[in-house]
Parts: structure tokens; sequence; C-alpha cells
């Protein structure tokens, strides 16, 4: 089933809008949640860049993006 492009570019809005909070949370506070939360929307926008590049078949990209989920999801667990 063909995921139509408008839902797609929305989607792609949505991973840069999760990045830059994400960025803004895991840079400005010090407060354990927070930082959980941060790092949280982190692997979430990691988790849709993974999928946009694995629809354009883009294999480097996509495990590039897998290695930074990877990585936010240890820093959710390292920070709760």
């Amino acid at each position: 089933m063909r995921i139509p492009i408008r839902i797609v570019r929305r989607l792609r809005w949505l991973g840069f809008t999760l990045a830059l909070i994400s960025v803004f949370l895991l840079t400005t506070f010090k407060i354990n949640y927070l930082q959980a939360i941060g790092w949280g929307l982190s692997a979430s926008s990691c988790s849709i860049w993974a999928f946009d590049s694995y629809r354009s078949k883009h294999k480097p990209r996509m495990f590039m993006e897998l290695m930074y989920l990877i990585c936010g999801i240890w820093g959710i667990i390292n920070w709760l």
C-alpha cells in the first residue's frame, strides 16, 4: 500500500519539528525527566526519518537514522 506524498511530506515536517524541539530540550534543561522527554522526541524523529529513507530506498541514511534511534533509546534509559 502506497502512502500519499502529501502525508509523507507532513511526516517529514513532523520529524523536523520533533528534532528541533528535542535539541531545545536537550540543550536547555538539566532536569532528568525533561532530558528523557528530549531523548524520546529525538528517537521519534529518527524513526520518522528512518521510515522516510526506507521508503525512498536510501539504505545508508536509513542505517544512520537507525543508529541514532538506538542512541536515543539509550539516552532515555540513561536519564531515567
